[in-house]
């Protein structure tokens, strides 16, 4: 039988095997701290003391909607029955409440992942919606940037153009300088496109070109001869640190001395040295081809270093005229990644910047 004889660890009514019993169904399922706030605040409302308690039909019924919760109501119902009228549990009783306990305890299982799962939702969908809203001010910064590099070189194209068509009596020479501005304004204007169309099929994992063999080192020797001409302007010094061997990686001649060139040209153009240097150096290091091209200009601030591989981010300073759109160093970050390679700003040799691609090498 599920009863319980006269010692109990409650103070609920000695004299009482009905109420004893009932205490020890309660602490059983609920615990002994639950069932025994349950029993006080039963005998504080009937104003008696514990141990004179006598359980009330309607206490009786909600102590069974308590256990209910925990073991299924049928569960709760046969065992109350059985201890009120102090018969024996039969052996079928027994088999259902067994099976509703155990539907109990699968359906909270079932609570209990689902509740996670739906938490788990509930933080992927926040997650996404902030990633939403981050992408919808990149995009309308991006736009507003877009408009203000455009408006720059139509602005220009415009002023002069309308001088021409206004005036029959320009000079000869400041009505050149007008054109050649014009015709200047409107490279400057369709490399800017360029360079945006370009930026965007990269970042959306489209590629002109397919990844094949190709000499790393033939593409950095490519790239200082392009800038040769720049260098001897500026009366840059050229340092050339250990290079390595040629080396093979996978990825485009073209886009790869494109990187290099684009990296050069930074170097030259924000160095405020009296006597500017670079620095070129080469090597392979663990299965990676590593190159690094450094000045001595004056670096960029750390509260910037974050910011250089934004779309438009232009350091500030520089000797020479920027003209570009800040696009330099976001398109060649995406070009090296589609070769599977890393761009990164690293501490460097020389007191400026230094920047660092990473390519694997061909087996």
């Amino acid at each position: 039988m599920f009863r319980r004889g006269q010692t109990t660890r409650g103070n609920f009514v000695r004299g009482s095997a009905t109420a004893n019993d009932l205490f020890f169904v309660a602490e059983r399922v609920l615990g002994e701290r639950r069932a025994a706030a349950l029993f006080e605040t039963e005998a504080r409302d009937s104003g008696v003391e514990p141990d004179m308690l006598e359980p009330s039909p309607q206490f009786i019924g909600r102590l069974e909607r308590e256990l209910a919760g925990s073991i299924g109501a049928a569960s709760a119902h046969v065992m109350l029955s059985k201890v009120v009228s102090g018969s024996e549990v039969s052996l079928e009783e027994m088999m259902q409440m067994a099976d509703e306990t155990q539907q109990v305890i699968e359906y909270s299982q079932q609570l209990e992942k689902t509740s996670a799962e739906l938490r788990s939702t509930a933080r992927q969908l926040e997650d996404a919606n902030a990633q939403l809203r981050e992408l919808d001010s990149q995009k309308d910064e991006f736009l507003s940037q877009v408009s203000h590099e455009v408006r720059t070189p139509m602005t220009s194209i415009r002023s002069f153009s309308e001088i021409l068509l206004d005036s029959d009596d320009i000079e000869v020479g400041q009505r050149q300088h007008f054109v050649s501005t014009i015709h200047q304004e409107s490279l400057r204007l369709t490399k800017l496109l360029d360079e945006i169309l370009d930026l965007s099929a990269l970042e959306r994992g489209e590629r002109t070109w397919d990844n094949v063999p190709i000499d790393a080192e033939a593409a950095l020797d490519r790239a200082l001869a392009v800038c040769e001409a720049l260098l001897r302007q500026r009366g840059m010094k050229v340092e050339l640190g250990d290079r390595a061997q040629p080396t093979m990686v996978e990825g485009d001649a073209d886009r790869l001395c494109q990187v290099f060139i684009n990296l050069i040209s930074n170097a030259v153009k924000y160095n405020d040295s009296d006597k500017p240097v670079i620095r070129l150096s080469s090597s392979v290091k663990a299965g990676n081809y590593v190159a690094e091209i450094a000045d001595n200009g004056p670096g960029i601030a750390k509260r910037e270093r974050k910011l250089i591989f934004e779309k438009f981010w232009r350091g500030p300073g520089g000797v020479a005229d920027q003209g570009g759109a800040g696009l330099g160093l976001a398109i060649s970050r995406q070009i090296v990644a589609r070769m599977n390679g890393s761009l990164d700003l690293v501490p460097g040799p020389l007191p400026g910047a230094c920047f660092r691609i990473r390519l694997a090498v061909m087996k």
